[in-house]
């Protein structure tokens, strides 16, 4: 009979402090790993059935075929994997008071405890026409929570890996997905606000209580009206409407998904929704992250042969290069479409390092088509910003670009997620007995940083790509580099290859 992680919690807590108390010069040692004490010989970071090269890449002739005890055991190492997060969570001192909380809410990043330190915070009730159709701007919307960078003269303890950032802010709105709130995107938000967005995360219909609730497309465009009128004071003054982005999870995905066409939209994330591209999407560079097992952990579905759905996203790939837009179709490794929630709903989610897969592929999604995007008017005048003159601008706008197309074609994680996370991570009993927090004290986020990213997609599904850089400074061609996976390929064995480079200028 296998030992709860509660117990082995207990226990190591009881063992590693009475070590620490009795010592007269403590060594502070690792987080003990309970998962791994409950499963020897598991590997949830690298894949040991087809480790990486020295490059990155993997060898596609040696991973395990279908039918072969290789296969057989990777299967269940993901089945295993995929619910860490939970064992973890369940030997936190904060679970018992998670477990009580309101519908699926994260603790760790309640918004009042870093409001003014790592961010600026304004939460907005249902507006007071929420049952008028005809409603439109924040009024309309149920309830909305808004998150916006710290800016000079504000955030007095801002980290000292976190930077205050001047306005205007590119604008991204977030929609959860069915039977979901928005609080279950804080760990979206409130990142992509630390790294310079105005993040918007909107209610459904449900208007104060946090209940599971239902999505409406609606949403994100009275989101933009608000933005776009008075009414919505300081914050629509600090949006930067020239770079607008859509985000949203499952249900919330095909919200996002509905304003492809939409002018006032740049570009959209769609997190575990399907993929679909419109006929009226001529311009919007879209990423799709998915899951590659079921909806919730544990799960209990071993494979015997590939998934019938194995080249899903191929078709949506062809699509947007056909019509020169940008596009990456990636699906995870050991992931339940929970996960997308972060902390989760119950005990639902449990990949370790999925919110931190999903906020790294994110930002570099939005830096690059928002942060990296050059505006023009009606008579092609750039619009500049922060007294730049229009070659500053270019170059701005180009190094943007740069940075973000280079962390997007990476073949290992940086720490530009892992600064951002305050997220529910390992036990740590030492560090709580010493921390004097005995809610929240003991908690070691996880980090991504110098992680291969060919292990951390899916190894049963493939995942496409095809990302520019723009030339705005050079002559010649309007692509500065490309990089793209092709159609016969696969993101797990080579990552998103760089295919193209030319001068930028």
């Amino acid at each position: 009979m296998g030992v709860s992680p509660r117990a082995i919690g207990r226990a190591a807590a009881a063992v590693v402090t009475v070590a620490l108390i009795g010592s007269l010069s403590p060594v502070k040692a690792e987080p003990i790993d309970l998962f791994a004490v409950q499963n020897p010989g598991l590997d949830c970071v690298g894949d040991r059935f087809n480790p990486v090269r020295p490059d990155g890449t993997k060898d596609p002739t040696a991973d395990p075929l279908p039918g072969t005890p290789e296969w057989t055991a990777r299967d269940n190492e993901r089945l295993a994997c995929d619910t860490q997060r939970d064992a973890d969570r369940r030997a936190q001192p904060v679970y018992s008071y998670a477990s009580s909380a309101r519908y699926g809410e994260d603790p760790y990043r309640q918004p009042v405890r870093f409001a003014g330190k790592r961010f600026r915070y304004d939460y907005f009730p249902a507006g007071t026409r929420a049952a008028d159709p005809a409603a439109v701007g924040a009024d309309a919307v149920p309830a909305m929570e808004v998150y916006r960078p710290c800016k000079p003269g504000t955030c007095g303890n801002l980290p000292s890996e976190l930077d205050r950032i001047d306005p205007p802010y590119p604008v991204v709105v977030i929609h959860h997905g069915f039977i979901a709130q928005m609080t279950h995107h804080r760990y979206n938000a409130q990142v992509f606000a630390e790294a310079g967005y105005l993040a918007i995360v909107v209610n459904g219909t449900h208007p104060v209580t946090g209940a599971p609730n239902v999505q409406r497309n609606v949403n994100g465009g009275m989101v933009l009206d608000w933005l776009n009128s008075p009414a919505s004071g300081e914050i629509g003054r600090e949006a930067d409407l020239d770079r607008v982005g859509f985000a949203g999870h499952s249900q919330g995905s095909a919200a996002a998904l509905s304003y492809q066409g939409d002018p006032r939209v740049h570009t959209i994330l769609a997190w575990d929704g399907g993929d679909s591209i419109s006929d009226k999407n001529t311009s919007q560079p879209i990423m799709y992250q998915r899951t590659d097992g079921a909806f919730s952990a544990p799960q209990n579905s071993a494979r015997s042969d590939y998934p019938a759905g194995r080249h899903r996203g191929l078709q949506t790939y062809l699509t947007h290069k056909e019509r020169g837009l940008d596009v990456m179709h990636l699906t995870f490794r050991a992931t339940n479409h929970i996960d997308w929630n972060g902390y989760g709903t119950g005990s639902l989610a449990g990949n370790r390092l999925a919110e931190l897969v999903i906020n790294y592929y994110s930002l570099g999604w939005l830096d690059r088509h928002l942060q990296g995007k050059l505006v023009v008017d009606e008579n092609g005048i750039v619009k500049t910003q922060a007294n730049r003159t229009e070659l500053e601008e270019r170059r701005y706008r180009q190094a943007r670009a740069q940075d973000a197309f280079n962390r997007l074609t990476a073949m290992k994680f940086d720490d530009s997620a892992d600064k951002h996370n305050i997220s529910m991570g390992l036990y740590d009993p030492v560090q709580h007995a010493t921390s004097g927090d005995p809610l929240f004290g003991g908690n070691v986020p996880y980090r991504v940083k110098g992680l291969y990213v060919t292990d951390r997609l899916a190894q049963e599904f493939r995942s496409f790509c095809s990302v520019t850089v723009p030339n705005y400074i050079g002559s010649g061609s309007a692509t500065a580099a490309e990089a793209d996976s092709g159609a016969d390929g696969d993101m797990r064995f080579t990552g998103c290859p760089v295919t193209k480079q030319t001068a930028a200028g």
